[in-house]
């Protein structure tokens, strides 16, 4: 079956490299529309070969993680979508079995554990990265891994059905919890696999706290609405999103 595979992307000189060994790993699976969205004052990535369907988003504001996917959901033509960060990679074998419990879930999270690899961790194979034995995020600590974080498998149906992403969420955080919430709460079939992703290394990014506390109280509102609430803020917001031309 063929899908649409989503990366929103931002540039800075680290995260090119692990954008790189991302695609690398994605080019490895048949099937597969492969989009790229940047999001900048001006594209920086435009003149490389990078094996991908490349939509630019002309903004000076915070990056908009949701704004991007959305832009990919309005254009998608594939039964299958799947929105990925630009450093996450799995076992190739895990991720295929993961796309198909598509036609039993309508959301699939490929993994459950999130290990945090170390800059020459990060130029090892797939197979390398399977041998490292520490635990991840979500494996012997109390930190569940987000349902919608990271990398997450939507039915395009399912996706538009709950509205997409929210793109009132701005910079780093929050969104991805709030995408989670509307799954549960508009009742989606949903399945965690017991699989684990690599996360390459890169700078952690300065994180804009005004921003991410905004972000936090919105989520705090949200989380109080009910299926019936929650719904119409679908059908409100809908028609709004995925737009090229959302701030010019």
């Amino acid at each position: 079956m063929r899908f649409t595979y989503v990366i929103g992307y931002r540039h800075s000189p680290d995260r090119i490299i692990n954008l790189r060994r991302t695609i690398d790993w994605l080019s490895g699976f048949n099937n597969i529309d492969l989009v790229l969205i940047e999001q900048d004052k001006y594209s920086k990535i435009s003149h490389l070969n990078l094996r991908a369907k490349h939509l630019f988003l002309k903004t000076d504001k915070p990056y908009n993680r949701s704004w991007a996917f959305n832009v990919a959901i309005k254009r998608n033509n594939n039964p299958i979508i799947i929105f990925g960060d630009s450093d996450l990679v799995m076992d190739p074998h895990q991720f295929i079995e993961s796309i198909n419990q598509m036609d039993k879930y309508e959301v699939v999270s490929p993994y459950s554990t999130v290990l945090d690899l170390t800059p020459d961790e990060s130029m090892l194979d797939i197979n390398g990265m399977s041998q490292i034995k520490r635990p991840g995020r979500g494996e012997e600590d109390n930190q569940k891994i987000n349902l919608c974080g990271g990398i997450v498998m939507f039915r395009a149906d399912s996706i538009v059905k709950i509205g997409g992403f929210c793109e009132q969420f701005e910079g780093w955080g929050a969104e991805d919890n709030f995408q989670t919430m509307k799954v549960e709460k508009m009742g989606l079939t949903f399945k965690e696999m017991p699989y684990k992703a690599y996360h390459l290394w890169h700078q952690k990014s300065q994180v804009d706290m005004g921003l991410y506390q905004k972000s936090l109280s919105m989520l705090e509102q949200m989380d109080k609405l009910d299926r019936d609430k929650i719904q119409m803020h679908i059908n409100a917001t809908l028609p709004k999103i995925g737009f090229l031309n959302k701030y010019y």
